[in-house]
């Protein structure tokens, strides 16, 4: 998992130097946890995202997620992607994209946890011209799967969320719910779903 936090790291101060479009965001989330066995949750946490504008409709974004603090435990989790956006004649953008990432739970001395790779899709409406919404939703495939003392295969991962942004002064606000499905283990019943209310702000350079 070394090489996918340099990823992120790399990802994001590339978008930190880069001279044009390109957006930084800081903002609070509540992290709903469920892993089978009983095994719920919910973890307070906040996190941090970039995304550079790379001309002809493409970007980048790289987002970093933490949460814990309660019953001695921690959630970690990291995406980075690359997509390109495409006008709906006024109707709105729909921007698919190809994304990476990492999960992991960690319970006293147990960690539950998995990397993933797919595709994803976000369809985004203007209500107003500083009113937009937005829902989107994707699939794909967990992989380097790991439970603490047991053996873990991965299988089929999905997630989907909404949500608004809100511009204001030299940026946005966002709020909204992500939700996530990454398989651990069938036999154990064992998986790492995450369901997280999210608000933050968004500075453009």
């Amino acid at each position: 998992m070394k090489r996918f936090f340099i990823l992120a790291a790399a990802l994001a101060s590339f978008t930190a130097v880069s001279a044009s479009a390109t957006t930084l965001g800081v903002g609070f989330n509540n992290v709903g946890i469920s892993a089978g066995r009983g095994l719920n949750m919910t973890l307070p946490g906040g996190y941090l995202s970039a995304y550079q504008n790379l001309g002809a409709g493409y970007g980048m974004s790289a987002r970093f997620t933490g949460a814990g603090g309660k019953n001695d435990a921690s959630f970690y989790a990291g995406h980075v992607g690359v997509g390109k956006a495409y006008s709906l004649d006024g109707i709105g953008t729909l921007t698919p994209s190809l994304q990476v990432g990492y999960q992991s739970l960690n319970v006293g001395s147990d960690n539950l946890s998995a990397a993933y790779a797919g595709f994803h899709v976000r369809y985004m409406y203007p209500v107003t011209h500083d009113v937009h919404l937005y829902a989107d939703g994707g699939f794909g495939r967990d992989f380097a799967t790991s439970v603490t003392g047991l053996q873990t295969i991965g299988g089929l991962e999905y997630s989907g969320g909404a949500g608004a942004w809100f511009n204001t002064g030299y940026g946005a606000l966002q709020a909204g719910y992500q939700y996530r499905h990454l398989p651990l283990s069938t036999a154990s019943e064992l998986h790492l779903n995450t369901g997280q209310f999210v608000i933050g702000y968004f500075v453009h350079f």
